[in-house]
């Protein structure tokens, strides 16, 4: 057994064990785990040294083959029924049982072909040992034929679903699947083709040996692209949670600067420990916090400020960032002090634009910015000159 093939194996196994925590949570996710357990099974039984044993043990040549190809039949099916959860859930509970029917039938008719096969020894292909054989090339057909129908229909529904997906991962994860599910249906025609022609004592452009290696190399490319698509979802939601992460300890000291003057905005439900539902939360009290303050820094408050960031030597962006700063952390001594509200607080509420309300990854930005000028050497020196002014 080739070290690819080995590291495929192992990247199957390593992703239906770390899938398995989601399956047993989400029912969504166990028919794709059951399509990689499946899989990882079947190429199992694949390993020559395995196949050996099981067939030694049993008694039946080529029985390994037989559950190799049943849980491949299986793997597909399930691989179906996953891709048309996400891609059409409205059609689930109609497409479930003729998916199984579908998977039965060929399951059966195979082991009947396969029992009418002669094998009077243990080969090592049985593809090959199949050529010529009219039960035996009929049962790799069947095989090869549901394979090459479930993975064209799994490639469809990737594509045209992965086309509208909203994560930029989630959108990369099922195209790359998609290709991977289009290299399997590419890997059942290939077969097939080889099979039919030395079926028909026709040439074949390839000579066995060579078909082989090129079945083997389109085979497990298109396992591999179905890993990596199935893991490309993940990544994004690691990288976004650390992303979040990142985002909530840079945005904690303005927080806590503006709800230790405004303490009332502070949600009192129980935080999930979530980074995505903490950030949320974070910046509704923020934003909150700061609907308050508003009261208490005037116009005339927030034209000193802008008048006062536009001294600073800074990019325009950074100036319009420190501006706010300023003016929070005036209104924020005047609330702290006991000062009486200057202007009511449903007038001062002016979010900074209206898109901001429906675009959460700007206002984070826009949070990132603020936070990151609110304590800097630059606002402490410019909020002292205001306050001096004030006095």
């Amino acid at each position: 057994m080739s070290t690819a093939k080995i590291v495929v194996l192992v990247m199957l196994w390593a992703v239906t064990f770390w899938r398995l925590p989601s399956a047993v949570r989400v029912a969504r996710q166990r028919a794709l785990w059951v399509a990689f357990a499946c899989i990882s099974a079947a190429s199992t039984l694949g390993v020559p040294e395995i196949q050996r044993v099981t067939d030694l043990d049993t008694g039946v040549h080529n029985l390994a083959t037989l559950g190799k190809n049943l849980l491949g039949i299986a793997g597909s099916a399930a691989i179906l029924d996953f891709v048309i959860s996400i891609a059409r859930p409205a059609a689930v509970r109609r497409s479930r049982p003729p998916l199984l029917a579908f998977a039965a039938v060929a399951m059966a008719g195979m082991t009947v072909l396969f029992a009418a096969t002669p094998r009077a020894t243990e080969a090592d292909n049985f593809f090959d040992a199949s050529i010529g054989s009219l039960p035996g090339t009929g049962y790799c057909l069947v095989f090869l034929g549901y394979l090459g129908v479930a993975m064209s229909v799994a490639t469809w529904l990737f594509w045209s679903y992965g086309r509208h997906a909203g994560a930029g991962s989630l959108r990369v994860g099922l195209r790359v699947l998609g290709t991977g599910t289009a290299l399997g249906a590419l890997y059942s025609l290939f077969r097939s083709a080889h099979l039919a022609v030395h079926l028909t004592r026709l040439a074949f452009p390839l000579d066995d040996v060579t078909a082989n290696a090129v079945a083997d190399v389109v085979e497990y490319s298109a396992i591999t692209l179905i890993i990596v698509g199935n893991s490309i979802p993940a990544v994004g939601v690691l990288l976004r949670s650390l992303r979040d992460r990142r985002s909530l300890r840079r945005l904690r000291p303005l927080w806590s600067s503006l709800t230790e003057a405004v303490p009332d905005v502070v949600l009192d439900a129980p935080v999930s420990r979530g980074p995505r539902i903490r950030l949320h939360r974070r910046v509704i009290e923020i934003r909150d916090a700061a609907l308050v303050l508003a009261a208490y820094g005037g116009q005339e408050v927030r034209d000193r400020a802008r008048r006062a960031a536009e001294r600073a030597d800074l990019p325009a962006a950074q100036r319009a960032a420190l501006a706010e700063a300023l003016w929070l952390r005036t209104a924020r001594a005047a609330k702290l002090t006991g000062a009486a509200p200057v202007t009511a607080p449903a007038a001062a509420a002016q979010p900074p634009s209206p898109e901001l309300d429906f675009d959460f990854p700007t206002e984070v930005r826009r949070l990132r910015e603020l936070a990151a000028v609110y304590h800097s050497p630059v606002a402490d020196a410019l909020a002292a000159s205001l306050t001096l002014e004030d006095a």
